[in-house]
């Protein structure tokens, strides 16, 4: 039985450090913990890593298309629906507050909408990751500026609960 993880963002420099990308943040500082590392796969159209039964996969596509390289690493690996989990960002949660969710919807975020789209169901786990939000700039503007530094430092400093929780769904202890 093979799990899938994937982060959600951008590709490229442009994007690295934005709000929007808080998922391929998550993602790589979870990889670097474990000394994983990243290469592009042309099977499943994105960047992939694996330990054991777990295959790790950061989209090469933008945020909008996502659902493209996630249903494509899906049927590679011949992972189960309720072997994915989703680490994206959350504007309606104050910054380095996340939450796991087992199924649900969108919430308006586009890339959720191309995985449910893609996948055909709503019925994937997910981290959403908070990146609070700034109602004075509209918010397609907003997720695609970078952290602050002392955002970047927050998320920082709640990084080992955050692994814990993907470590604990990875295991199937998740109690939440």
């Amino acid at each position: 039985m093979v799990k899938l993880v994937v982060g959600l963002g951008n590709p490229g420099a442009k994007y690295a450090k934005t709000r929007h990308n808080a998922g391929f943040i998550v993602l790589d500082s979870y990889a670097a913990k474990k000394g994983l590392v990243f290469r592009y796969s042309k099977y499943c159209k994105g960047e992939v890593a694996a330990i054991a039964d777990t295959v790790f996969l950061k989209p090469a596509n933008y945020m909008n298309l996502s659902g493209q390289a996630v249903k494509a690493a899906k049927d590679f690996f011949h992972v189960e629906l309720q072997d994915i989990l989703v680490l994206t960002d959350d504007v309606e949660s104050p910054l380095g507050i996340f939450r796991f969710k087992r199924e649900g919807g969108a919430k308006g975020h586009n890339g959720l909408r191309s995985i449910e789209s893609s996948l055909g169901t709503k019925s994937y786990a997910r981290i959403w990751v908070g990146i609070s939000r700034d109602n004075t700039i509209p918010l397609d503007q907003y997720v695609l500026e970078p952290f602050r530094k002392e955002e970047l430092e927050k998320l920082n400093e709640e990084e080992d609960k955050i692994h814990q929780l993907i470590d604990e769904w990875i295991l199937g202890v998740t109690n939440v």
